[in-house]
C-alpha cells in the first residue's frame, strides 16, 4: 500500500492536545442511557495527517508536532495496535484505504470505535465483521451514504453520528440489535442539512429504545 500520510501513534502527543479525552457526541442523552459509551477511555488513538505545506512551515507559530511525533512508516499502526490490544479505538484523519488496512488487526477486539474527522471514509460494510462491536461514534463525515449490514453485530448497542450529511438510507436498523440511535447533521453553528433518507417507523426497529434524528425538516426524538 502506497502511503503519503504521516502517522502519530504516540500517546504522549495525544495527552497534550484536544484528543486527550475527546467528546464522543454532543448528544448528552447518551450519558443517561449508556454513560460508559459517552465518556470513553480510548486505549488506542491513531492520527493520519498530511505532511506540512511550505506555508505552514513558514508560519511564525508553526507547530512541528509531525516532525517530533510522526512517521511515514505504516508498520507504526500495526505496532501500536498490537501493543494496546485495541479495545476502544479512536481514528482521526483516516482514509477508506487506511481504515481497511487496519481492519484485520482490530475486528476481533474492538468494542468502541470513534471515527473523528474521517470524511473520506465512505463505506463501513467491513464493520459487519466486528464480532464484539458495542458502539460506533462518528464526528464529521460528508461521504458516508449508508449504514452496513448489522445483523451479525449482536452486541451493538449504540450508533451516535454527529455532523453527518450524506446518509441516504438507514433501513439496516430494521435488522439490527441497536438500542440507541443518534444521527445529527448539525455543524458547529447548529446549521442542519435536509435528510436524504426515510425514517422507518419505530415498530419496524424492535430493539431501539431511543431514536434521535436532527436534519432540516426532519427532527425526531422518541424513546420507549
Amino acid at each position: 500500500m502506497k502511503n503519503k500520510k504521516i502517522f502519530i501513534t504516540d500517546n504522549e502527543w495525544f495527552e497534550t492536545g484536544a484528543l486527550k479525552n475527546p467528546l464522543s457526541t454532543l448528544d448528552c442523552e447518551l450519558e443517561e442511557y449508556y454513560p460508559e459509551l459517552f465518556s470513553v477511555n480510548y486505549d488506542t488513538k491513531l492520527l493520519a495527517t498530511s505532511p506540512p505545506t511550505k506555508n505552514e512551515e513558514d508560519f511564525y507559530m508553526y507547530n512541528g508536532y509531525r516532525e517530533q511525533y510522526g512517521t511515514y512508516d505504516l508498520s507504526a499502526l500495526d505496532d501500536r495496535i498490537q501493543e494496546t490490544g485495541a479495545k476502544n479505538i479512536l481514528l482521526n484523519g483516516f482514509t477508506q484505504e487506511l481504515f481497511e488496512y487496519i481492519v484485520p488487526l482490530i475486528k476481533d477486539t474492538v468494542e468502541i470505535i470513534y471515527f473523528f474527522k474521517c470524511p473520506k471514509i465512505a463505506n463501513l460494510s467491513v464493520l459487519s465483521q466486528f464480532s464484539n462491536l458495542k458502539c460506533v461514534h462518528i464526528f464529521y463525515n460528508n461521504s458516508l451514504t449508508e449504514l452496513w449490514d448489522m445483523k451479525d453485530n449482536t452486541k451493538l448497542k449504540v450508533i451516535s453520528f454527529t455532523h453527518i450529511t450524506k446518509l441516504s438510507s438507514i433501513e439496516e436498523l430494521k435488522h439490527s440489535f441497536v438500542k440507541y440511535v443518534h444521527i445529527d447533521s448539525a455543524d458547529n453553528y447548529g446549521r442542519t442539512k435536509p435528510a436524504l433518507f426515510e425514517v422507518p417507523e419505530l415498530e419496524e426497529m424492535p430493539h431501539i429504545r431511543y431514536l434521535s434524528i436532527n436534519f432540516t425538516r426532519c427532527k425526531i426524538k422518541k424513546s420507549r
